[in-house]
């Protein structure tokens, strides 16, 4: 029976899958093979395991091997709105404003309530940058913080300033006063850390020519490194952990007018906002809800996948950790308040991926489990599948294949799996917790709303193991139950006892809460540095060369430029000077840094002082020009992230005296 399955089963499955994966990159029509392969193959998997391995011996075994079918049943419920999400490739095609019979006027609501006046200058720049006729733009500030310095900054930059007495509702609750206090036919939401490009307007706008679209949504990028990018020194191998749902997700729920609206870098039609009675209230995440209900009454909306905004991700660990706790709630608040059902409106569709949205914040409970399992096992001979290992390998490696090379093709080399895997992990216990206390007990939501900090200054490491001991204590019984089971086969005689499922699920489970608890080591932030391509004659000092392009942040260049003895010898002696390129003027700079190797010269300046004018070209090489790459997501190559990060870690630590 064993042999009839391995030729007639596994390795058929196996040779399926690999030509269809090998086919999709081809041509994406044939990913549909490899969708209803990762449909079969694990609807025969869950089939055997719920008829043929589970277990009875004891009480315990039948509890822990429930426990293990529920995860792996709900994720293969969740995975099927993956398949649907992306039977068909997607993206809408690009409307200009020519469309529009008119140009409408804009109103640009930034929203605050802490942030620093640095991260504000670097918003209101950008919206000013934006390429729109100015005349029917109006930008306001509303500070929920009521700071006398924040109405300053927009008198400075003479921009609308916009306060209230009480900060009831939060964040919609300031967007809705200051719907109160505008009259622009199109509203467009930034957070205040969230910098447009000078073509925002340009790229979106069009798309109201049709008179039933309500909202249109770009997706929030970053142009800061996040957490893990950061800790792991992975700045330039990885994309940011919100990129697939950003980027990819979002362009597949787009085709059945399914998108969630992310609170910024969107633009909703005033009589859209008037219908629905403004944003919604009474849930923290009012930006899902308010979604919600203008597609309940009847809207379309539409997503742009371009960078069309980039901000700041949450610095820290603890910072994503509160962050996923809010939206976490949030979405279990949003179900409770608007109950599906009472929705008419939403077709099947909407409602299928609006709780499937929420069913995801159940993931803490799902990767609790699979760590637990194992462990049952080793320490306390519970079992979860009761099933030889080679029975279990031949219809959990189709299974398991059909999920990673289905994953593959949605992602392409943008993401993978493994990483998905981590940046859950690193929020499980916390989110199991918040999503248990928000569905069994009393709601939070009268609890004061925190808002993530931003632009921070972190100079020094240090290990935030406060707030990652859970994930430490798992580790910690992971890796007893690894010595327990290496000396139990040890002094058994059978090494090949050794050699057996749970060894490899422990070893996975121990490799993913390590790197967790490296995330865990907050380290120094670099600022961000974008390259500019020029091919131009630059002028240093008196001095006019060619140069390439420049690596510039809003704080330091580094150029990289051919020998010259004389130019070398000037760059020895003069410890400041100017440079002009681009827009930027007589911009004075302060040399910290002169490496000549090679016939090359490598210099490193500190910018000393920012005109208005040069601050706004500069704003607007670094965050606005489209050519710039700030916020757009790249190829991962996966094999690169173990072996890199000793370089990675490197060029962290000898640059950051340099930059700081």
């Amino acid at each position: 029976m064993y042999q009839l399955l391995f030729y007639y089963y596994t390795i058929p499955s196996i040779i399926f899958l690999s030509i269809f994966y090998i086919l999709t990159k081809i041509n994406l029509k044939f990913r549909r093979f490899l969708l209803i392969g990762y449909v079969l193959m694990n609807g025969i998997y869950l089939y055997w395991r719920i008829v043929y391995s589970f277990p009875t011996i004891t009480i315990f075994s039948s509890f822990s091997g429930g426990l293990l079918l529920f995860a792996e049943i709900m994720g293969f419920l969740q995975s099927l709105v993956l398949v649907i999400l992306f039977w068909s490739p997607y993206r809408r095609k690009f409307r200009s404003l020519k469309r529009l019979k008119k140009l409408p006027t804009v109103d640009i609501l930034i929203a605050t309530y802490n942030e620093n006046a640095e991260i504000l200058n670097r918003t209101i720049l950008g919206c000013q940058n934006i390429d729109y006729p100015k005349h029917l733009v109006s930008i306001y500030l509303c500070d929920d913080g009521n700071r006398s310095e924040i109405a300053t900054l927009a008198k400075k930059f003479d921009i609308g300033y916009i306060n209230r007495d009480s900060n009831e509702h939060a964040k919609a609750g300031n967007l809705n006063h200051a719907l109160t206090q505008t009259t622009g036919e199109i509203i467009v939401t930034q957070d205040a850390d969230m910098v447009p490009k000078r073509h925002f307007l340009k790229r979106t706008l069009g798309y109201f020519y049709k008179e039933d679209v309500g909202f249109v949504q770009t997706p929030q990028t970053f142009f800061n490194y996040d957490i893990f990018q950061n800790n792991l020194f992975l700045h330039n191998e990885v994309n940011n952990e919100q990129d697939f749902f950003m980027r990819s997700l979002q362009t597949a729920k787009d085709q059945y007018n399914a998108l969630l609206y992310v609170g910024s870098n969107a633009l909703f039609r005033r009589t859209t906002l008037e219908e629905i009675g403004g944003f919604s209230t009474g849930v923290i995440t009012e930006d899902m809800a308010t979604g919600l209900i203008i597609q309940n009454n009847g809207w379309k909306t539409v997503f742009v996948n371009e960078a069309l905004a980039s901000g700041i991700s949450p610095e820290t660990l603890e910072d994503f950790i509160k962050q996923r706790d809010r939206w976490g709630r949030g979405n279990i608040q949003v179900f409770k308040k608007y109950k599906l059902n009472k929705l008419p409106e939403l077709s099947f569709i909407q409602k299928l991926f609006y709780v499937d949205g929420v069913l995801y914040w159940f993931y803490g409970i799902y990767k609790l489990i699979y760590i637990i399992c194992p462990l049952l096992y080793i320490l306390f001979n519970v079992y979860s599948i009761e099933a030889a290992f080679t029975d279990l390998l031949l219809f959990w490696a189709p299974s398991y294949l059909s999920g990673q090379l289905m994953f593959k093709s949605i992602a392409g080399k943008k993401y993978h799996s493994l990483l998905s895997h981590i940046y859950e992990l690193s929020t499980a216990p916390q989110v199991f917790w918040a999503v248990f206390k928000e569905v069994f007990a009393k709601s939070d939501k009268g609890k004061k709303f925190h808002v993530t900090k931003k632009g921070l200054k972190q100079t020094t490491s240090h290990f935030n193991w406060r707030i990652i001991r859970t994930q430490i204590v798992l580790l910690v019984i992971c890796l007893i139950a690894f010595v327990k089971l290496a000396l139990t086969s040890y002094q058994s005689g059978h090494a090949i006892s050794f050699f057996n499922l749970n060894t490899y699920w422990l070893l996975y489970n121990i490799f993913a809460l390590t790197i967790v608890v490296f995330v865990a080591i907050e380290r120094p932030r670099l600022p961000l540095f974008v390259k500019v391509i020029l091919d131009e004659i630059i002028n240093i000092g008196k001095t006019n060369l060619f140069a390439e392009d420049i690596i510039i942040s809003e704080t330091h260049l580094i150029l990289n430029l051919p020998y010259r003895k004389k130019l070398a010898r000037q760059l020895k002696e003069n410890y400041y000077t100017s440079i002009s390129f681009k827009e930027l003027t007589n911009l004075p700079i302060q040399k910290t840094k002169l490496k000549i190797a090679n016939d090359a010269i490598e210099v490193t300046f500190k910018i000393n002082h920012l005109s208005k004018e040069n601050q706004k070209a500069l704003h607007q090489l670094i965050y606005s020009d489209m050519k710039n790459q700030v916020g757009e997501v790249k190829d991962l190559k996966a094999w690169r992230i173990l072996r890199d990060v000793n370089k990675n870690r490197y060029f962290n630590r000898e640059n950051y005296l340099t930059l700081r």
